[in-house]
């Protein structure tokens, strides 16, 4: 008894008093024991209220006890602390939880994909399953192998009668070009005399295909000729393509050869195939101290070196610029000469030029009878 109660402790002891005292009451009314049984009673109920009061006092008191404040236990951490502290962990554990999880399902997932992805690559392109080797496979072999050798021999043929064709084609073409092996024609039946003999014609038949791969042959090899002549700059094959125009027995190649012909002409004259610094290396040429420079040497020395065809032909071309101011009366013949038997298109080409700067005329390129037509007029 040594708390002290609160002041409103006695008057709720007197409250549960009055109401105990009450239930007692209300319970002898409805309730008439025996004599024998009355002594017996009335002490325990008697006895149970003070038991049941001595609770309520304690259970009171201890309720005051618990209602006082308790003195702070320095040791003991701060309840808010303790509150965070959890929550970190529980946190972390969350976290930590949620990672392994993620990374199941990713590993999970990603090797059945790839399980997928190579099953479907695996068939797509695994090939047909090979043949349990066998009789079958071995006469299949066999029979594919026999198959490859006739191929072989066939293409084999082929090129040989494609070779065989293209040597009696070119036969037949040289013949037909060759006037001694064609027999000449026979006589018509009204110009031969009785009694004389008359010889067949000995013309090889030739088939329209063969005869358009013979021109096509004759065409081919005048493009050759012209392109020759652009690329060396030679005389030699253009005087081909001029033999193909006059030569009455390839009328049906004159186009051909015209054409060519022109494509060659039309090329030289606007190319220049020659150095414009080039000079005369007049050391070298003439071996006379006394000759510097290419003004020391005189129109006669020009002119021997313009129809030595052993000299370079950029030497040649730049005699012709030279020539120009040259007063020998033979040097326009020179010129000329140089523009009919030079070797070179390209020492013509500059020897008619320079003609035509002299003469003061012009002349279309390498029109040789008209050249030679103005030579004829000014001889009367």
């Amino acid at each position: 008894m040594s708390d002290r109660l609160p002041p409103t402790a006695p008057d709720l002891l007197d409250d549960e008093d009055e109401e105990e005292q009450q239930e007692l009451q209300f319970a002898r009314c409805s309730n008439v024991p025996d004599e024998k049984e009355a002594p017996t009673t009335r002490p325990a109920e008697v006895q149970q209220p003070q038991e049941d009061k001595g609770t309520a006092r304690q259970a009171s008191g201890a309720a005051v006890k618990n209602d006082e404040p308790r003195p702070a236990d320095p040791a003991a951490p701060p309840m808010n602390l303790r509150r965070s502290d959890l929550t970190r962990l529980h946190l972390l554990m969350s976290l930590g939880v949620s990672l392994v999880t993620g990374l199941l399902v990713y590993w999970a997932a990603s090797s059945s994909f790839e399980r997928r992805l190579a099953a479907a690559s695996a068939s797509s392109t695994t090939p047909a399953p090979a043949p349990v080797p066998g009789e079958k496979s071995t006469e299949a072999a066999e029979q594919i192998a026999a198959l490859q050798k006739q191929v072989d021999v066939m293409r084999r043929e082929q090129l040989l009668l494609q070779q065989n064709t293209r040597e009696s084609l070119e036969g037949i073409s040289e013949t037909l070009k060759n006037p001694r092996l064609v027999a000449a024609p026979a006589l018509a039946a009204k110009d031969a005399k009785p009694g004389e003999s008359r010889v067949a014609e000995m013309v090889p038949a030739v088939s329209p295909t063969q005869q358009e791969f013979i021109q096509l042959k004759e065409r081919n090899r005048l493009t050759q000729y012209a392109d020759e002549a652009i690329a060396t700059g030679l005389r030699k094959p253009l005087e081909v393509l001029v033999e193909y125009l006059r030569d009455p027995a390839s009328a049906h190649l004159h186009d051909a050869a015209k054409a060519e012909y022109l494509r060659a002409i039309r090329s030289i004259q606007f190319l220049q195939r020659e150095d414009p610094g080039f000079r005369l290396p007049v050391a070298e040429i003439f071996k006379d101290p006394n000759i510097r420079d290419e003004a020391d040497v005189k129109p006669d020395a020009l002119l021997k070196l313009l129809a030595d065809h052993q000299q370079p032909w950029e030497v040649r071309v730049r005699v012709c610029f030279l020539l120009l101011g040259s007063e020998l009366p033979e040097t326009n013949a020179k010129l000329i000469q140089a523009l009919k038997e030079d070797p070179s298109l390209d020492v013509a080409k500059h020897a008619q030029l320079a003609l035509e700067q002299r003469i003061k005329r012009r002349f279309r390129l390498f029109d040789i009878p008209a050249i030679d037509e103005w030579v004829e007029s000014q001889k009367k």
